[in-house]
């Protein structure tokens, strides 16, 4: 990805305070994770890729897994519940 030249950067600060404004009013928790050399490495690629800081990524995507896997479940539970009752059809 190639580097922009700074002098042509223009600052929307608008849309900077609207971001900063949003961004404090979420909670958020400082912790202290370790996470192998390999995946810090591939969030920093990552983050260069995209422009969003490492930190805020790694959140992102948990975030979005944690979502992801509660969505997965609640399919896995209404096949489970469409089973249930194909099997009770079955044996009636």
């Amino acid at each position: 990805m190639r580097k922009p030249n700074v002098n042509s950067v223009r600052i929307a600060t608008g849309e900077t305070k609207r971001i900063r404004s949003a961004m404090s009013r979420q909670k958020s928790v400082k912790i202290t994770i370790n996470i192998d050399a390999a995946t810090l490495a591939k969030f920093r690629a990552m983050a260069d890729e995209t422009g969003i800081p490492y930190q805020r990524l790694i959140n992102k995507t948990l975030g979005e897994s944690l979502v992801a896997e509660a969505v997965a479940q609640s399919r896995l539970e209404r096949i489970e519940k469409e089973l249930k009752a194909l099997k009770k059809k079955i044996a009636a």
